[in-house]
């Protein structure tokens, strides 16, 4: 199956022309408008739901449930032009090259641009494949504020749920290292990590920095460094594919002749096995409390969010194989270290997911890219799984 990469790169640097995209904004409005435009020319019935999120559909000869392509239309701050993008890009692609080859498909076939998975804008994570799953059960003040400014309203959210999906199959760039490292240029997905973000307050005492003799401080941000070295050592004694991060810090009162007297961090946990993560986590609270009770320092630890590992369907992973066999290719399975709206939309359907290379392992920056060989490659073997699934 012809995949034409000329078109797919002229794509990719159009939407990624148009700058960061944040959920509800004007870039955002603009990028939906241009992919609504290529769906159009491409044959497919659009629709937007209630939420933003775009479909366009090539509807079946047969009454089943639908077949799903895409991604998120949305990006990080100051993001690269593969994330997301690619997804949607590749699979209005690989939709088009299945309906000029082979017509209308057996099955209904849509692609999906996704309005918002970043949470770049607004806490609200995975909004798009949220709402698609029935899983929003209320909407926030500023962001129904911003639905509003884009002429959606904020009560019909529950209608963008969908219960006549039965698989869903994305195509994303690694965003590590793993890939290109082991000269492999295809993935499949076996499944994607649980996380947990914890918010770690510690509370010490502010004095004054001259005037404090070391052996009588109770130094916050001291015993914060020594918890934060600690998170690093037992992600690294627990080996791949566990990780631990501390991404966020806060200092109080923040000067540079006080004593810091409270600080306040934040952890990412992610491992792909429920048990491993939960021990991950249990080792990092009895560490950090031992830390705390020897410098007399109280502690507070609470879960900011909790998501549980999510395998990829069975079915669909095996089809993901034999479908890059077809192209020539012998895949290697992985598990994403990063989360996908896919870990959401299993609740609602099948999913399955295909990871190209990421070069230098480099994602959510400019410098991310892939090969146009290893895009290519990506479009043709999502093209092939969808031709198997749907026709």
């Amino acid at each position: 199956m012809r995949i034409d990469g000329v078109l797919l790169e002229r794509r990719l640097d159009e939407l990624y022309a148009i700058g960061d995209r944040l959920l509800y904004d004007a870039a955002w409005a603009t990028a939906l408008d241009r992919v609504e435009r290529w769906m159009k020319a491409a044959g497919l019935q659009t629709r937007r739901d209630a939420v933003g999120n775009l479909w366009g559909r090539a509807e079946g000869s047969e009454k089943s449930k639908s077949v799903v392509t895409g991604s998120h239309i949305d990006t990080v701050r100051r993001g690269g032009r593969l994330d997301g993008a690619l997804g949607i890009v590749a699979g209005l692609t690989a939709v088009e090259a299945l309906l000029e080859e082979n017509g209308k498909p057996k099955r209904t076939l849509e692609v999906v641009a996704i309005c918002e998975e970043e949470g770049s804008r607004f806490s609200a994570n995975f909004w798009g494949s949220r709402a698609i799953s029935g899983a929003i059960a209320e909407v926030p003040p500023d962001i129904a504020a911003a639905m509003r400014e884009c002429g959606l309203d904020p009560s019909k959210v529950p209608s963008a749920a969908r219960d006549d999906i039965d698989t869903f199959v994305e195509l994303h760039i690694e965003q590590g290292a793993v890939l290109e490292s082991s000269g492999v240029a295809l993935a499949v997905v076996s499944a994607i990590v649980g996380t947990a973000h914890l918010e770690v307050t510690v509370t010490g005492r502010a004095d004054h920095a001259g005037t404090t003799p070391m052996t009588r401080r109770r130094d916050a941000l001291a015993g914060a460094a020594a918890m934060i070295q600690a998170v690093e050592s037992i992600a690294r004694s627990l080996g791949t594919p566990a990780v631990a991060t501390v991404g966020r810090l806060r200092v109080e009162p923040d000067q540079i002749n006080v004593v810091p007297g409270r600080v306040v961090f934040t952890i990412d946990l992610r491992h792909s096995d429920l048990g491993a993560r939960r021990a991950l986590d249990e080792r990092i609270r009895s560490l950090c409390a031992t830390i705390a009770s020897e410098r007399g320092l109280p502690l507070d630890i609470r879960v900011l969010q909790e998501r549980p590992p999510v395998p990829m369907h069975a079915q669909i992973r095996a089809i993901l194989v034999d479908a890059a066999k077809d192209c020539g290719v012998q895949p290697t399975e992985m598990v994403s270290g990063a989360g996908h709206d896919a870990q959401v939309l299993v609740a609602c359907c099948k999913v399955g997911m295909l990871f190209v290379p990421s070069i230098g392992g480099r994602s959510h920056c400019p410098e991310e890219s892939t090969k146009p060989e290893d895009l290519v490659l990506g479009a043709t073997v999502l093209a092939r799984a969808l031709q198997k699934i749907a026709y």
